[in-house]
């Protein structure tokens, strides 16, 4: 049975995406997720391979793969929305966290935060 190039895979979600694909080439942390990714996709399929799986259902499990682990440019561009939002209501007071979050977001830069 042949063998999906999960490489192909990321390629073809990193087009489809291009901030995700500049964070690829230049965001260190992003880029040592995207190669994690590979070496678990050539595992899966490996495993789907032996579980009998066609090459079809093993493309889309990998294509699923990929968009759940990385995201869109879309559901990324969200994610920093709430939380730029979260951000602007934490600086106003209005939410407030325990003190180990609070340390943990100083420590990020989040500025103004208090404990309650």
């Amino acid at each position: 049975m042949d063998t999906l190039d999960g490489g192909a895979a990321l390629r073809e979600h990193l087009d489809r995406n291009p901030q995700a694909r500049h964070a690829a080439l230049h965001d260190p942390e992003y880029a040592a997720e995207v190669q994690r990714l590979r070496r678990v996709l050539g595992h899966l399929d490996a495993a789907l391979t032996d579980e009998g799986l066609t090459g079809e259902a093993r493309q889309r499990v990998v294509a699923r793969l990929v968009a759940d682990c990385l995201g869109t440019d879309e559901a990324n561009a969200r994610m920093r929305a709430r939380a730029e939002a979260v951000k602007k209501l934490m600086e106003q007071g209005v939410v407030h966290v325990d003190a180990e979050t609070a340390r943990r977001l100083l420590e990020q830069g989040v500025p103004s935060v208090s404990a309650p």
